[in-house]
């Protein structure tokens, strides 16, 4: 079959109105700052990805646009979770990103080559579609688009490039690979391609081998799908709010009866924090790296606890992360990117004091977000930190229980001392009226986000020595697993 065609005559015709298009789009994107767009660019060899890309560069505002070609991951970056490096790339709402290949460079890559087993390549496609799913949920257009020409087409062109000395580093090793086991190659493509299309996010194959085609076309279809994705930004905005969470079982912890003396507390501590001094520092932490991740009731006694694990461990080998509301800027992106930006490389620590758990706790109780970004949250945050351990790191969470007469006490002891008067302010107070919201929130949260290799450990606070022996102990204990 023939390769589709556009005569330069009707290809200049049509350009005008596409990119006052565009640019009508790209200016309203940027002005309402409801959603973001991802391009993802990939191809086969000499299909024309970098002159469809250069080309929107031209027709578009590039103030506003990011382009990424990442490449082959380095030593550092397989330091961290597959999809570590393109989180942190991600579009903030009313920007638009391209990405050469993206998140399926090393995927398609792997497949190619053979070198991914069957299982691999199935939590491959599992970890993209969740992926894509997420970010469109949140906001972000995933736009997919596949250039491809003949084979006879691919070698004309790169022979032609490698002619030229100045456009002859453009063709790589991978790529000559490639245009000798074209067949393979593609029969293999179109499989993955088929594997990872799918109604949030469906694959654009773009016949190549015209250029005036293949740029309307591509413009065209970025057009359509910036349209789309304000389209679906404003109905979002509509449906807000919705239903009423439905009721759980409340959470219920008992407290110790008899609390600690002095000196058995102390004698404990020193022992605990030994023990997990050396096991940081042992070699084979270095292949892993750990995750805490705490929660609690306002003066539960999360900072304590956090304090006593710090104090065995080198400042230089671990970074504390205190959540609170989302900045201006963290509220452009989707939700996780803020957690993902902190999140340790093999053999270093982050502790986080409060975490992603915000959206099913605070945000859900105060209703700061609609049902039902909380309601699938529990599944995106499983997902969450199933890449981590999947990739070696260990994750611990705490839930800190103080009971209710418990936080009054110390609300007020803190509110007479001068020194702690800081830790307790209007939105602390304001909380208290929410206490059994809390419970149940952390009660669903709890059973739903309990994993092998992720566990909750729930912690009577109320004697607040006991409770950091208890957290101690399971970060230990989370370390010799």
């Amino acid at each position: 079959m023939a390769a589709p065609r556009i005569s330069k005559a009707a290809f200049e015709r049509s350009l005008p109105t596409l990119r006052d298009e565009l640019l009508d789009l790209q200016l309203k994107l940027h002005t309402e700052k409801s959603c973001a767009v991802a391009v993802i660019i990939a191809g086969t060899p000499a299909a024309g990805r970098s002159e469809t890309v250069n080309e929107l560069l031209e027709w578009l505002d590039p103030k506003h646009i990011d382009v990424h070609a990442l490449g082959a991951p380095t030593a550092y970056d397989r330091k961290f979770p597959t999809l570590w490096r393109y989180w942190r790339k991600l579009p903030a709402r009313g920007r638009m990103t391209f990405f050469f290949a993206g998140w399926y460079g090393e995927y398609l890559s792997g497949v190619i080559k053979d070198s991914k087993s069957r299982l691999d390549d199935k939590r491959s496609v599992e970890r993209i579609l969740q992926l894509e799913n997420m970010l469109v949920r949140d906001g972000v257009r995933v736009v997919k688009i596949y250039l491809h020409t003949d084979h006879e087409t691919q070698q004309r062109r790169l022979k032609a490039l490698c002619a030229d000395k100045l456009t002859s580093w453009r063709v790589t090793k991978e790529d000559r690979w490639q245009a000798k086991h074209f067949k393979r190659v593609n029969r293999i493509v179109h499989a993955c391609l088929k594997a990872t299309d799918h109604e949030s996010a469906p694959w654009h194959r773009v016949d190549g081998t015209d250029e005036e085609y293949r740029l309307l076309t591509v413009g065209k279809r970025l057009r359509d799908e910036i349209a789309a994705g304000l389209k679906a930004a404003e109905q979002k905005r509509r449906d807000w709010p919705s239903e009423k969470p439905a009721k759980v079982s409340r959470l219920t912890v008992l407290q110790p009866q008899h609390p600690l003396d002095d000196d058995e507390y102390e004698r404990q501590l020193e022992t605990l924090q030994g023990h997990l001094a050396r096991l940081v520092r042992k070699s084979r932490f270095g292949k892993h790296g750990l995750v805490l991740a705490f929660e609690g009731m306002d003066a539960a006694g999360k900072g304590g606890a956090i304090r006593r694990i710090t104090h065995a461990l080198d400042a230089r080998q671990y970074q504390v992360v205190p959540v609170s509301a989302p900045t201006p800027e963290e509220l452009l992106y989707p939700y996780l990117w803020r957690f993902w930006r902190h999140i340790p490389a093999q053999g270093s620590i982050t502790i986080f004091d409060r975490s992603w758990y915000g959206r099913v706790l605070v945000e859900r109780v105060r209703e700061l977000t609609p049902d039902p970004d909380w309601k699938r949250a529990y599944a995106e945050i499983v997902e969450f930190e199933r890449q981590l351990t999947e990739h070696g790191l260990l994750v611990a969470k705490f839930w800190l229980s103080v009971s209710k007469d418990e936080q009054l006490k110390r609300f007020k002891a803190r509110d007479e001392d001068p020194l702690k008067r800081f830790k307790v302010d209007r939105e602390d107070w304001a909380n208290r009226r929410y206490y059994d919201a809390y419970q149940n929130a952390a009660a669903e949260m709890i059973r739903r986000t309990d994993a092998e290799d992720a566990k909750w450990t729930i912690v009577a606070a109320d004697d607040k020595k006991q409770a950091r022996l208890t957290v101690l102990n399971a970060v230990c204990e989370t370390l010799e697993r």
